[in-house]
């Protein structure tokens, strides 16, 4: 639970944490049992400027079935995404970024 779910809940608001997707878990959590086979892979984001183009590039990455987490920093100019390869691959996560109007592609490997 992040602080800003711990001040809601404080304050008698956990419903409303509860309906929020970004501080809830409920609605990323896997079922039991469930074996997932999880990758992190790192995008480099050309173009950003702002928080607010950070958070534009994360939510897009989020709402692609498979990706579980992605954390983007504009002064790295950096996604750092967690994703289950069997539903999402990097080249959609870098077709998708690119459709906001930034450069997106996967660093290549040594």
């Amino acid at each position: 639970m992040n602080a800003f779910s711990k001040l809601l809940a404080a304050l008698g608001l956990s419903a409303v944490v509860a309906l929020c997707p970004c501080c809830s878990t409920a609605s990323r959590a896997e079922p039991p049992g469930a074996v997932t086979s999880a990758k992190t892979v790192s995008l480099t984001v050309e173009g950003m400027t702002c928080a607010s183009c950070s958070v534009a590039v994360r939510m897009a990455l989020k709402k692609l079935d498979g990706v579980k987490e992605a954390k983007v920093s504009v002064s790295d100019g950096r996604a750092v995404v967690d994703y289950e390869p069997a539903r999402v691959t990097p080249q959609q996560m870098v077709e998708t970024v690119d459709r906001l109007g930034y450069r997106a592609s996967v660093p290549k490997g040594p």
